[in-house]
């Protein structure tokens, strides 16, 4: 038995010895070979809604049950913000020969394929792409420097900083973005600040916890055959439609563009039909006022974010469809001073009509991000990805460029067709209901 199997063997003893209920007829499966590490596989026929496996809320590890809670460092450690308090927990467990979890994270990868651990040479194939400004290594390192850091340091009878570091660090922090759960039950203390946002509140009750075992399933877009249930008591993974013997059993990581499956996870799906193109609010601005004054274009700017249409960024997915908020965006960004002070004057936005001019501007806008934006063309992008067939870094550079792209020309010949909208002084036609409902993601 190889020490791969001999690792998997030893955890699955130790979930059930811990109070895991594990369906008999699912097994750990050895996925190296497609890039997927560890999986899970039907070892028979399983039907719809049948429970796959029940994990005891004690087994889950977040900041509220790790040991370090007990430890001299816990009041300090209670008040760190954002995942601070979590990637210290891993830090230490992982760390930690006798652990609690230490079958747990014997199982868990040490090296991942995110861009956040790329060279440069790999980076330079996402140039173009919406990932770029989104890996976030140096914001993550900020944060290590004025949280972590320094508390490892302080406490140095329970951290080792030569042990306990910025490597050890990142790699805590990506099994969190690839592995951990949002536990919906078991939420933190809930505010009493009535002012806070719905929004807010939620997100802020809702406790990011390490799940094994269910963090052992892969995502694969439309593949999806279990889903995991929050009960007060357990976490169950159930079977949402029946699967076969000899199938392997997939959650969810959400509707994610391949450009999220990589920055977060490190792969990208070969057919995604959820990826998405950003159109850059700076690009629009400069593409409608390459000569306006500054301070009138920072005013029009205001007003648009004011009214909640202009945003960093303008989504256009597989509908092939411009948002009308970018429609409208562009006929403010061009309009006149004097236009632009009656919209302020009487706080209303232009409708989303396709003028000769604002079609101009919008191809213009979608020409540019299609073909100076990245360094190849579609056609290059296709023939490479074509010889390329075993998973790496640049295969899955290259599914995210081409999804872009192809999104970026297929709107672009789907908008060249649309008719355009008679001058405003005149009646004018309306957009379809659909194009003006859909709003950005």
């Amino acid at each position: 038995m190889s020490n791969f199997e001999e690792q998997g063997k030893v955890f699955w003893q130790w979930l059930e010895k811990n109070g895991t209920d594990l369906n008999k007829d699912i097994a750990i499966k050895d996925y190296r070979s497609e890039g997927a590490g560890r999986g899970i596989v039907a070892t028979k026929d399983i039907k719809e809604g049948e429970l796959l496996f029940s994990l005891p809320r004690s087994i889950l590890l977040s900041h509220l049950t790790t040991s370090l809670k007990d430890l001299s460092c816990a009041q300090e450690f209670a008040s760190l913000p954002g995942w601070s308090p979590l990637i210290l927990s891993i830090m230490y467990e992982s760390q930690k020969p006798d652990s609690f979890w230490k079958p747990y994270f014997d199982v868990l990868p040490r090296q991942f394929s995110t861009p956040m651990f790329w060279n440069e040479t790999d980076l330079l194939e996402l140039k173009g792409t919406d990932i770029v400004a989104k890996i976030g290594k140096e914001d993550a390192e900020a944060t290590y420097e004025r949280d972590v850091k320094p508390f490892v340091e302080k406490y140095s009878d329970i951290f080792d900083k030569e042990i306990h570091n910025l490597e050890l660090y990142h790699t805590c922090g990506s099994l969190i973005m690839a592995y951990s759960f949002n536990d919906e039950l078991q939420k933190e203390e809930e505010s009493d600040d009535d002012e806070e946002e719905e929004e807010e509140e939620e997100e802020a009750n809702v406790l990011i916890s390490m799940v094994p075992m269910a963090d052992m399933l892969n995502h694969k877009t439309g593949f999806n055959n279990a889903r995991l249930f929050h009960e007060p008591e357990s976490l169950q993974m159930r079977a949402i439609k029946d699967i076969k013997e000899g199938e392997q059993i997939y959650n969810t990581y959400g509707d994610l563009c391949n450009a999220d499956l990589l920055r977060k996870y490190g792969f990208a799906d070969d057919q995604n039909e959820f990826d998405i193109v950003e159109i850059d609010g700076p690009l629009v601005v400069e593409s409608c006022c390459p000569d306006a004054p500054k301070e009138l274009v920072e005013q029009k700017i205001d007003f648009l974010m004011e009214e909640g249409v202009f945003d960093e960024c303008f989504v256009i997915d597989s509908d092939h469809e411009i948002p009308p908020e970018l429609i409208v965006s562009v006929h403010v960004l061009l309009s006149s001073a004097d236009e632009f002070e009656t919209m302020v004057e009487k706080q209303k936005l232009p409708k989303p009509k396709l003028t000769a001019s604002v079609k101009k501007v919008i191809e213009h806008i979608l020409r540019k991000r299609l073909e100076e934006r990245y360094p190849t063309t579609m056609q290059e992008d296709e023939a490479e990805l074509g010889e390329l067939k075993e998973m790496s870094n640049k295969r899955n550079a290259l599914l995210v460029r081409v999804g872009e792209k192809k999104i970026l020309q297929q709107t672009l010949d789907a908008f060249k067709s649309l008719p355009v909208a008679l001058d405003k002084k005149r009646p004018s036609s309306q957009l379809d209901n659909k194009q003006q409902k859909k709003s950005k993601k």
